[in-house]
């Protein structure tokens, strides 16, 4: 299926490691700091939307990711069976149940490098500022927070120019918007213990 390094599906590893930061909500309306949200474990359904520039109708894909400490396991159901495994070593991809290959090891990838994608699994969002420019954060009473991440590397921006993440007690959305116009859109469910 292509080049496994391709920078789009890096761009869903690092949404997928986006999705894992959250909290168990709290029973009253207030929504938490995102910069004091901790790592969550469990699985969670997804919908990803993404919509490349050279195309008008959206591909949309579902699925289930499992967070545990120190691995991601992102698997899209529909339309096709894609199976993402993301580590602090290594970021492997399955395509419809064949073996297991490498997309590319954070020590020799730039991408993997620069992007912080194992200070956003493990909740660190102040470590993000090393990558990115940060603005947004609390919400304002009954909204929710909005962070949007602007990478300060110049090798990064030039396959991503924003990731945005939203939420309230937990990261319930990411869009990632790529320099080539394309975007992901990924809307998170609630994490289920277990």
């Amino acid at each position: 299926m292509g080049n496994p390094a391709h920078p789009a599906r890096k761009a869903v590893a690092l949404a997928a490691g986006c999705l894992i930061v959250a909290v168990a909500g709290p029973s009253f309306a207030a929504c938490a700091d995102p910069f004091k949200l901790k790592a969550e474990t469990g699985a969670f359904d997804f919908k990803q939307t993404r919509r490349l520039s050279s195309m008008k109708t959206p591909l949309i894909s579902t699925g289930v990711a499992t967070a545990k400490p120190g691995r991601i396991d992102w698997r899209v159901v529909k339309p096709v069976d894609v199976r993402l495994t993301i580590t602090p070593g290594k970021i492997t991809q399955s395509v419809q149940g064949g073996p297991a290959q490498a997309v590319g090891p954070a020590s020799a990838d730039p991408f993997l490098r620069s992007s912080g994608l194992f200070d956003i699994l493990s909740g660190n969002y102040d470590a993000l500022k090393r990558y990115y420019t940060i603005s947004g954060g609390s919400a304002a009473p009954g909204g929710t927070w909005k962070l949007a991440l602007k990478p300060k590397d110049a090798n990064l921006g030039r396959f991503l120019t924003t990731i945005e993440i939203a939420g309230c007690a937990r990261a319930e959305a990411v869009t990632i918007r790529q320099a080539n116009g394309d975007t992901i859109a990924i809307e998170m469910g609630a994490v289920r213990k277990g």
